[in-house]
């Protein structure tokens, strides 16, 4: 029998064991002469709501999946280069660092790898000094390290330092076996230079026979993953962490930035320079200070790069790399701690009270920059 609440023929559980296959309709017949029609009603009524619940649940599949694919949109636009750019400057300065914590080299033009900047076998911190157990060391302990002169001709690194004989060795001849080296807790798998350029940088920092090694890191990728502090900022990426950098592959500053610092300075202070923060670029034009820390995009030549986060400010900065002798009066770090701190409360712990001054890029699209390229950021 057709039933006309549903529109089929069908029959009930209770008719199907007590009336042998009767319809729904004769069900409800005989059941409601009998009084027995209960479990029939309830039958409809389960159905019914089942209905219900799977058109809620369809509704409800439909507007989570609208959600997501919202979200995802969002979140693919934010991760885009922009359409629209607006030049701020031009690259004033382009500058390597193959030896962490050593003598800066000045290019003319490179290539911006995604480990960093490039130039033949000249790459961004490389090497790196360390202890006898390739635990790191660095310039804030021991400031002379920054007057170390890093020359690169093809495979060979010439070495000179202030009272110290040159040294050079190939990067070709280097062990072959590989040591784990530590830069702020992270193990990386690097080549030791060999006992001659040991004992050369013990001799010129130490003071002593042994105690220092120099190490290369050979990969053309990072292999260190994001510190737990740093993930709050979700543009960071594992593959952006540099060779053996302190945290990222590229760092930028402007220079109205550091002309701004200099009016802040207490008075007979010596001038601050763009190479005290270590940048790899220097932008400079008609910018206004501090603008960069609303950078998003930056566009170098060919380069496209993303920012990351705002580079923290250490005890490195108050050193002079001409002399290679820390500022008795702590600056330019004693001031910018007056007024570049970060104040966001969801931020601010994972920052302390270091201040901030230029920001880390990481590489979106490889590039050749040149010095005096335009540098571009979103419109």
């Amino acid at each position: 029998m057709w039933h006309p609440w549903i529109g089929e023929r069908t029959s009930c559980f209770y008719c199907r064991l007590k009336f042998c296959g009767a319809t729904l309709a004769t069900c409800l017949s005989s059941a409601q002469r009998r009084g027995q029609c209960g479990e029939a009603r309830a039958v409809l009524t389960m159905s019914s709501l089942s209905r219900e619940a799977s058109t809620a649940l369809a509704i409800g599949s439909a507007v989570t999946l609208a959600l997501a694919a919202t979200w995802y949109h969002q979140q693919s636009k934010k991760n885009q280069p922009p359409s629209k750019w607006r030049q701020v400057g031009q690259l004033s300065s382009l500058w390597c660092y193959p030896i962490k914590s050593c003598a800066v080299i000045e290019l003319k033009d490179a290539l911006c790898a995604t480990l960093g900047v490039k130039n033949g076998l000249i790459r961004d911190r490389v090497f790196m000094v360390t202890r006898e157990d390739f635990e790191f060391k660095t310039a804030r302990t021991y400031p002379s390290m920054t007057l170390v002169k890093p020359k690169i001709d093809g495979v060979v690194v010439s070495l000179s330092a202030p009272g110290m004989p040159d040294i050079s060795f190939s990067i070709a001849s280097l062990a072959k076996e590989k040591a784990a080296a530590t830069v702020w807790g992270q193990k990386v798998e690097v080549q030791d230079c060999g006992d001659e350029v040991a004992k050369w940088f013990s001799q010129y920092i130490l003071k002593a026979e042994t105690g220092c090694r120099l190490v290369y890191y050979p990969s053309d990728m990072s292999t260190r993953s994001v510190k737990p502090k740093h993930k709050s900022y979700t543009n960071v990426r594992p593959k952006d962490a540099g060779g053996l950098s302190d945290f990222n592959s590229y760092m930028i500053i402007n220079q109205s930035s550091i002309d701004d610092l200099n009016t802040r300075l207490p008075e007979g202070t010596d001038k601050t320079t763009a190479l005290q923060f270590r940048p790899n670029f220097v932008v400079k034009g008609n910018t206004k200070a501090y603008e960069e820390d609303d950078w998003k995009w930056i566009k170098i030549g060919e380069t496209i790069f993303q920012v990351t986060k705002p580079c923290d400010r250490c005890i490195f900065t108050t050193i002079n790399p001409q002399t290679g002798e820390r500022d008795p009066g702590m600056e330019p770090l004693k001031t910018l701690k007056t007024y570049r701190q970060i104040t966001d409360p969801a931020r601010r712990p994972f920052h302390g009270d270091s201040p901030i001054m230029g920001q880390h890029i990481a590489v979106y699209k490889e590039g050749r920059v040149s010095v005096g390229d335009a540098v571009y950021v979103q419109a």
